[in-house]
């Protein structure tokens, strides 16, 4: 099977940190079974594991129970459970994004009206009060 770091791996060499969960199976378990067996003369390794995949329910309920129970390990690739937190904690993350840049550019639209109401008020009173006289030294009348 191809893992995440591209090499084509045996099933036997497979963890969940090198499995790779196919498009659109993301909600399903994925897990490795196999009834390990071996031939008592020569010690070599005859059984085979299989990726198997189960529904979430299914798997949950009845299935790892009975695996187990008949004598299969069981090394789960892909949890749902999983799956489904991280993918809750992004949608969160990505509405309080969103959330945190609509009131941003509220803020600087609110901003810039404030900005523009002032500036529109200043205009106004200037329009409004003549300039002021210039403020300083009086020139010292002359008697003669």
């Amino acid at each position: 099977m191809i893992t995440k770091d591209g090499r084509d791996t045996p099933i036997e060499k497979l963890t969940p940190e090198n499995y790779i969960v196919p498009k659109g199976e993301e909600r399903s378990y994925h897990a490795v079974i196999e009834v390990k067996q071996f031939d008592p003369k020569t010690g070599v390794r005859i059984s085979r594991p299989r990726v198997q995949k189960f529904g979430k329910k299914t798997f949950e309920t009845h299935v790892q129970a009975s695996l187990q129970k008949q004598g299969y390990d069981i090394l789960i690739l892909h949890d749902p459970n999983v799956w489904i937190k991280e993918q809750q904690a992004l949608a969160a993350a990505k509405a309080k994004a969103d959330a945190e840049a609509k009131a941003k550019a509220e803020q600087e639209r609110f901003d810039a009206a404030v900005a523009a109401a002032v500036a529109k008020a200043l205009a106004e009173k200037e329009k409004a009060e003549p300039a002021p006289k210039k403020s300083g030294r009086q020139p010292k009348e002359q008697n003669d």
